[in-house]
């Protein structure tokens, strides 16, 4: 039996993006991640031209991916391979505060 070719294609509607986070979970059916951009929007400080002071952060939803429990454990896997190698040749990486998880944040249904 011989084996299929495999080939990769990218979708008409693939793109790159950049995230600086992400939100979600895992249920027994279905995980989804949540990437986000959070962006921080100024506004003009009155009386002190040139100068500008944080109005709001705007955590801004790039993609939503869904995956079977069983996907969602290859990707941790995958992604754990890649840090411990990562981190074996330089170093640890520190990691960003993690939110205190709450009911919201901590399941895939809204």
């Amino acid at each position: 039996m011989s084996v299929p070719e495999f080939e990769i294609e990218d979708s008409d509607k693939f793109r790159l993006i950049y995230a600086t986070g992400a939100s979600g979970g895992l249920a027994p059916n279905d995980g989804r991640i949540i990437l986000y951009v959070d962006r921080i929007k100024t506004k003009p400080v009155p009386g002190k031209p040139g100068q500008v002071a944080i109005e709001k952060i705007v955590r801004e939803q790039q993609i939503e991916v869904h995956v079977s429990p069983a996907t969602w454990k290859s990707i941790v896997k995958w992604m754990t391979r890649h840090m411990e190698r990562i981190e074996k040749q330089f170093g640890k990486i520190p990691e960003k505060p993690m939110p205190k998880e709450t009911e919201s944040s901590s399941s895939i249904y809204r």
